[in-house]
C-alpha cells in the first residue's frame, strides 16, 4: 500500500480489507418513530434488487467481508425477499440484524434459523411511553416475538435502545426486563435529533449532564445481578475520538448500491447536533453499479479518507467555543481546516452515539 499524503507528512495506511458490512435492503418501513433519520429527508424509497443483492454478496466474498448486517434506514423484514435474502447471506457470512421487531413472532423461524445477532430497539418498557416513541407498533408485539426468539437455538438476542431526556429514567426498569426476556445485552446510544423539537431530549453535553451519573450507577448494579451486559455511550465530550466503522474495518451499502463509510452518512438529512441544525450529506465513495468493491475500497479518496479519521485529522465542532456561530459547520461537506468531506461533528465518532455491529457482539460473547 502506498504512503498517502496528509498535509505536511505521510501515512501508511492499514493494508487489511473490510471485515464488516451492513447492507440496506430498503428504506421503507412498517414504524413511524419520532426521532428516526427518516423524518428529515426526502430521497425516494425502495428496495434492492435481487440482482444487486447477489452481486453485493459476490462482491463481499471477494474482498473477504467476515460479518453481514441487514441494517440502514428501513426495516430489513419487510422487504418482500427477506427470508431468501437472509437463506442467500448465511451460506457465506455470519449475520447480524437491527429490527424494530414488529414482526419477530412471524419471522422466527428465518430469524433463528440464519441469524447470528439480532438487536431489537426497545427504548422504555412503559408501553404508552413506547407507543409515542415507536410510532405505529405496540409494545406488547414486540415483546411477545422478543420472547419467542429468545427461546429459538442459535441466535444471540440485543435490545438497542436510544436514550431521551423524557425516558432515561425508566432504563433501570428495562435493564430488568432485558434480563427478564433473556436478552444477552443492551446496547445504549444517545440521541441524533432530527426536529428542532427533539433537541431537548438530547442528554449529552459538554459537561457531565445532571443527574445521569445516579441512574447509570444503578443500570450498572442492575447489569452485575442479572448478567446482562450494559453498553455505555459517554454522556460528554472527551477528548478521544474513534470511529467504529473506521476502526473496525466496517462500511455500509445503501439498497441502490452506494457504498458509504458509516451509517451516519448513509443519506441526506437535517440533524440538530447539541442543538444546532446541521446538514449531513450522503458520503459514498462509489457505486456497486458501476465499480467493484475492491476498486471504491482501495481508491484514493476512500483510502485517503480513512487514514484521515484514525489521525483524527479534524476539527472538534461539538465542544468548540466558535460553534454556535461558525457557518463553517453548518454542514458535513467541508471545515475550518480545508477538509472536504469532514466528520468534524459526528456524534459517533466522539462515542456519544452507538450502533449494533460485530465488535459489540462478538466481544460479549467470546466469538
Amino acid at each position: 500500500m502506498e504512503k498517502i499524503r496528509v498535509h505536511g507528512g505521510f501515512y501508511l495506511p492499514d493494508p487489511d480489507p473490510p471485515k464488516e458490512a451492513h447492507v440496506e435492503l430498503t428504506t421503507s418501513c412498517n414504524l413511524n418513530c419520532k426521532f428516526c433519520y427518516r423524518q428529515s429527508w426526502s430521497e425516494r424509497i425502495g428496495f434492492m434488487d435481487e440482482e444487486l443483492f447477489d452481486q453485493v454478496l459476490g462482491e463481499l466474498n471477494d474482498v473477504g467481508v467476515q460479518d453481514l448486517w441487514f441494517s440502514g434506514w428501513g426495516e430489513p423484514t419487510i422487504h418482500p425477499r427477506f427470508e431468501d435474502f437472509a437463506r442467500k447471506a448465511a451460506e457465506g457470512f455470519d449475520l447480524g440484524m437491527i429490527t424494530n421487531g414488529t414482526t419477530l413472532l412471524r419471522k422466527a423461524d428465518a430469524i433463528s434459523r440464519y441469524f447470528s445477532w439480532v438487536f431489537v430497539s426497545v427504548d422504555v418498557t412503559d408501553p404508552e411511553m413506547y407507543r409515542k416513541i415507536r410510532v405505529g407498533s405496540s409494545f406488547h408485539v414486540v415483546e411477545e416475538g422478543i420472547r419467542e426468539l429468545a427461546n429459538r437455538d442459535g441466535v444471540e438476542l440485543w435490545i438497542s435502545t436510544v436514550l431521551l431526556k423524557s425516558t432515561v429514567s425508566k432504563l433501570p426498569d428495562l435493564i430488568e426486563w432485558a434480563a427478564e426476556v433473556g436478552a444477552r445485552g443492551v446496547l445504549l446510544s444517545n440521541l441524533i435529533a432530527t426536529h428542532p423539537a427533539l433537541a431537548h431530549e438530547q442528554i449529552h453535553d459538554k459537561v457531565q449532564p445532571d443527574g445521569v451519573s445516579k441512574i447509570m450507577e444503578r443500570v450498572r448494579t442492575l447489569s452485575m445481578l442479572h448478567h446482562v451486559r450494559v453498553i455505555e455511550p459517554f454522556f460528554y465530550y472527551k477528548t478521544e475520538r474513534r470511529c467504529p466503522f473506521i476502526e473496525e474495518r466496517a462500511f455500509a451499502i445503501t439498497f441502490d448500491g452506494k457504498v458509504v463509510p458509516c451509517l451516519f452518512t448513509l443519506h441526506d438529512y437535517r440533524a440538530w447536533i447539541d442543538g444546532r441544525e446541521v446538514e449531513v450529506k450522503q458520503l459514498a465513495f462509489g457505486d456497486l453499479k458501476e465499480k467493484s468493491l475492491r476498486e471504491i475500497w482501495w481508491s484514493p479518496e476512500y483510502v485517503s479518507f480513512r487514514a484521515k479519521v484514525k489521525i483524527a485529522d479534524f476539527p472538534s465542532c461539538n465542544d468548540c467555543l466558535l460553534w454556535d456561530g461558525c457557518h463553517i459547520a453548518n454542514s458535513n461537506e467541508f471545515d475550518c481546516w480545508g477538509n472536504s468531506p469532514t466528520c468534524s461533528f459526528c456524534p459517533y465518532y466522539r462515542g456519544t452515539v452507538q450502533c449494533p455491529r460485530s465488535y459489540v457482539a462478538r466481544w460479549v460473547i467470546g466469538a
